[in-house]
């Protein structure tokens, strides 16, 4: 019971130490300007006194090491949280880079409509797609013109091998290169949905990655990169 007690009343003070730090430093007044005459220091000075004395009143007299025990605990938690909210985009941050570590190329619908795509650790964006209904996963490339896929990728995703015409000279970091053009009936990304998407196929062997181009990009209404995030807006 007594243990019950301190723990109350530790949390007692901890609450009136916590409006005592937000009158001293959570006030836009000059800290020189603080005297216990003034209204607002003198109030908390009342309460001081105010819930000790409440406290004695319900829970008798308990041992000041349960006192002791019940502020650091209460003191604690409030430092924990106070340290949190301080830091919170600290911490998202580490929650994307987190999340593009353990899941890479995963899209997340965000609650604006948005689409949300984090950085992977390899520093690219890697997007989980599906081609004419296949998953295909892309490399996020805005100096490619077009969609590009690699040979697998487009086999996957229903176009033959005999139909594809290796006749469209392209520059790559690798110098020039062959690539067929086609034109893949949907290409989605979670609930994004987009129709009729030029692009190329690239030679087999020619690519490790898909290529996430502008002939997709610019069909969305925009999209930005933000640190270590990607936005699409559909």
């Amino acid at each position: 019971m007594r243990g019950i007690r301190g723990v109350a009343l530790g949390l007692v003070i901890t609450a009136v130490l916590g409006g005592i730090a937000y009158n001293c430093f959570g006030s836009r007044e000059v800290p020189e300007s603080f005297d216990l005459d003034n209204t607002g220091p003198r109030v908390v000075a009342l309460s001081i006194l105010a819930f000790v004395f409440m406290a004695s009143l319900v829970f008798g007299q308990p041992k000041v090491r349960d006192i002791l025990k019940g502020t650091l605990f209460w003191g604690g938690l409030l430092v924990l949280l106070v340290t949190g909210y301080t830091f919170r985009h600290d911490l998202v941050q580490g929650g994307y880079r987190v999340l593009g570590a353990l899941a890479p190329g995963l899209a997340v619908d965000q609650p604006d409509g948005t689409i949300l795509v984090v950085k992977d650790v390899s520093g690219h964006f890697a997007l989980e797609a599906r081609v004419n209904g296949a998953n295909t996963r892309f490399m996020l490339d805005t100096g490619a013109s077009t969609v590009v896929l690699t040979y697998e990728d487009a086999l996957r995703a229903g176009f033959e091998a005999e139909d594809l015409s290796f006749s469209i000279p392209v520059q790559t970091a690798n110098g020039r290169a062959l690539v067929a053009p086609v034109r893949i009936d949907m290409l989605s990304i979670n609930e994004l949905r987009l129709s009729e998407v030029r692009a190329f196929v690239a030679r087999e062997g020619a690519l490790d990655t898909s290529l996430f181009g502008m002939s997709a990009l610019d069909r969305l209404s925009s999209w930005r990169i933000e640190g270590d995030r990607l936005i699409l807006v559909p």
